[in-house]
């Protein structure tokens, strides 16, 4: 199951705090074997088949009950998955990221992951740009690799389209005077910072020292992809769902998990990375209403050169 025995006794404890349908008395398997043969599932990225016989249960039951489990862990995720908004939380992501590398005023990491699905008998827009069936999820993450915010959409929709549809490109979820950090892919505004050109950086120090400290910071976002799909293997293959909306409670599942595992400082040793980061597009042009952001956003990134340099 890819966790110690702590953990999943209380992730059991979680689950059963969120449950809902009724188990008759008599049921031979307890939210416990349950909850167990849903991380079975999930962790070895196996059949159910093999994750019903490793638990001593049929098919049909296994079916059944990774179904249940998978409803209520979707369930959980607004409670387990949500950008930082108290002051004491803020304060805490923010000085988190500001001891990794010195870069001030970080709120998250945010970056895209490719996840193969099985072809969609509608599969227009399904296929990425590795040309094969995917979705592309976009997310941020603190300090701690833990999950803040998710996007989930077709994998050929990338990472500046995947902002452009969530909440955070209208800066609603960002706290004021904080910004998130990004990669090339996307657009620099007030509320995200990205790397100068490295062409440009290439002839300047402060411009290379930006450079290093931004991706030092950031890293924490590609570490917590790494560690969400070889825990949770099921990620790291083709996840078998007939449907966009069977596979989206999967992805969600294991996201909900992957944050308990973080909350709860789960022992279990988890180490890889992720194959398949979504690839860099190319930036369109910006939209009128979005240039005062940019300049915005250009000049913040100035000044936090600066202020690097200078430490």
């Amino acid at each position: 199951m890819r966790c110690d025995k702590r953990t999943f006794l209380a992730v059991v404890t979680r689950v059963q705090q969120h449950w809902k349908d009724r188990i008759h008395h008599n049921a031979k398997f307890g939210i416990h074997k349950r909850v167990a043969v849903t991380l079975v599932y999930l962790s070895t990225g196996s059949t159910i088949d093999s994750a019903a016989s490793l638990m001593g249960m049929s098919k049909s039951s296994a079916v059944i009950y990774i179904n249940q489990v998978l409803k209520v862990l979707q369930r959980m995720a607004r409670h387990v998955i949500y950008m930082p908004h108290t002051e004491a939380e803020i304060t805490c992501v923010r000085t988190g990221f500001e001891r990794i590398s010195g870069f001030p005023d970080v709120v998250g990491a945010v970056d895209g992951s490719l996840i193969r699905i099985s072809r969609p008998a509608e599969h227009e827009g399904w296929y990425c740009r590795k040309n094969f069936p995917a979705v592309n999820m976009q997310a941020v993450v603190d300090h701690t690799t833990r999950f803040r915010s998710y996007c989930i959409r077709a994998g050929s929709i990338n990472d500046q389209a995947l902002w452009n549809q969530s909440g955070l490109r209208n800066n609603t979820l960002i706290p004021s005077g904080m910004h998130l950090l990004g990669d090339a892919g996307y657009k620099i505004f007030r509320h995200i910072l990205t790397p100068f050109d490295e062409a440009d950086a290439a002839s300047s120090p402060k411009k290379r020292r930006y450079n290093y400290k931004l991706s030092q910071t950031r890293i924490t976002v590609e570490r917590a992809f790494g560690i969400l799909k070889n825990r949770y293997r099921i990620l790291l293959g083709k996840v078998q769902q007939k449907t966009p909306t069977s596979v989206a409670r999967v992805i969600v599942s294991c996201l909900v998990l992957h944050n308990l595992m973080v909350e709860l400082k789960d022992t279990y040793p988890v180490t890889g990375q992720d194959p398949e980061r979504a690839p860099v597009p190319v930036l369109s042009a910006l939209a009128s209403e979005d240039e005062l952001s940019h300049a915005q956003g250009l000049a913040k990134q100035t000044d936090i050169m600066e202020y690097l340099f200078s430490l």
